[in-house]
């Protein structure tokens, strides 16, 4: 008889920030302008998702961080998964999504290049970039294999 295992699916949502250390796999869809940030620590098996929506920080009218911004997601993202075990120099970071999916603006553009920009000042370079075009995508990241899985549009899913 084989058992099957199943892993807690836990979806990330626009402007959201979910980070955890269990057997889960972290799931963010619909990703049309939008970042996704996947963070990963294969040495404490703790890993994290952002889902970005806007570019730069949080007006300084808000009162705490919020994470549809890109430098409040990132900052967040990575508080988080060091409170959780993490060393920065252990993460791995991977992006998914900035696509011009409504074919006008550069909304997506001015979020990859703040989320860039933001990593680089913490010394972070992405590992791979699944960014810009015209298709919306979906990624999903097991967090005690690290694997990274993604679609577009209505493409099959591949593997990182």
């Amino acid at each position: 008889m084989d058992i099957e295992v199943y892993k807690h699916a836990i979806d990330v949502i626009t402007a959201e920030v979910k980070v955890c250390s269990a057997s889960a796999v972290l799931h963010a869809q619909a990703l049309g302008s939008c970042v996704a940030i996947a963070a990963h620590d294969k040495i404490n098996k703790i890993g994290g998702l952002a889902h970005v929506m806007l570019p730069g920080k949080s007006p300084e009218s808000e009162k705490s961080e919020n994470p549809k911004y890109a430098a409040d997601a990132i900052a967040l993202l990575l508080a988080r998964m060091q409170r959780c075990g993490s060393d920065i120099a252990d993460i791995e970071v991977n992006l998914f999504g900035g696509a011009n999916v409504l074919g006008e603006g550069s909304i997506n553009e001015e979020i990859v290049k703040s989320i860039l920009g933001y990593l680089k000042a913490r010394g972070i370079k992405p590992k791979n970039e699944k960014l810009g075009g015209n298709t919306y995508r979906t990624v999903s990241l097991d967090i005690d294999s690290g694997a990274i899985t993604y679609c577009e549009g209505s493409s099959e899913i591949k593997t990182l």
